[in-house]
């Protein structure tokens, strides 16, 4: 989940500054470049975080409606496998557009919706995963945590969760860094990154679900128990 939060700055980094001031994952910041857009600011796009908004409002209603009825397994959900992989790979198909074909505002609003619909399926399947103050697309609540035990971190006396907390920030704030610097080489370059990372999520959950694995890891509780 830290891993993917690093993805998502690079995702933001990328549709904020290389398509037309857009946020990819960030759907907080679509809402208000919306809310700006049709109150008659100037240079406020609204067609980017319409589109963007509108593709996270399907792929989370969509998931919601399959995983609803699929019975709760913890993190380690076998039904989550699926969704990173399609996830990932609708990441990865984005990408090849973006280098391959020749950027218009049609393809520019296409990409964004169906970004959008990988971030609700993450999204999603990150709440399924439970990892508390890490929703891996946004990190409000979780900076207001991190900054209420401020005092305690300074002081030494960390906890798990004041380190997950600082590390899903900081992974973040890398992340938009990353998106920016290869964002000079290229859209492709930089959208390709959340897309490996989505992949590389992808595989870890693949090999969690690996019946060895899990028949050994059933015979470490039961030798503890």
């Amino acid at each position: 989940m830290i891993a993917l939060s690093f993805g998502t700055g690079t995702l933001d980094a990328a549709t904020y500054l290389g398509m037309d001031r857009v946020f990819g994952a960030n759907m907080t910041g679509n809402v208000i470049l919306i809310g700006l857009s049709l109150a008659g600011s100037e240079h406020v796009p609204l067609l980017g975080p319409l589109s963007a908004l509108g593709g996270f409002a399907a792929g989370s209603w969509v998931l919601g409606l399959i995983l609803r009825r699929v019975p709760f397994a913890g993190g380690r959900d076998a039904s989550l496998v699926p969704v990173f992989w399609t996830a990932a790979c609708g990441m990865l198909a984005v990408t090849g557009v973006l280098a391959f074909l020749p950027m218009n505002d049609l393809l520019i609003h296409t990409v964004t919706l169906a970004i959008g619909i990988m971030m609700g399926f993450q999204a999603i399947a990150a709440r399924r995963v439970g990892v508390p103050d890490v929703s891996t697309v946004v990190i409000t609540s979780t900076l207001s945590l991190l900054f209420s035990e401020a005092g305690r971190f300074w002081g030494g006396a960390t906890t798990t969760a004041t380190m997950r907390r600082f590390a899903a920030v900081a992974s973040m704030f890398l992340g938009a860094m990353c998106g920016a610097l290869l964002l000079q080489l290229g859209l492709w370059c930089a959208m390709l990154v959340p897309a490996m990372v989505l992949i590389s999520v992808a595989v870890a959950f693949t090999v969690i679900q690996h019946p060895s694995r899990r028949v050994t890891e059933d015979a470490r509780t039961l030798v503890s128990a």
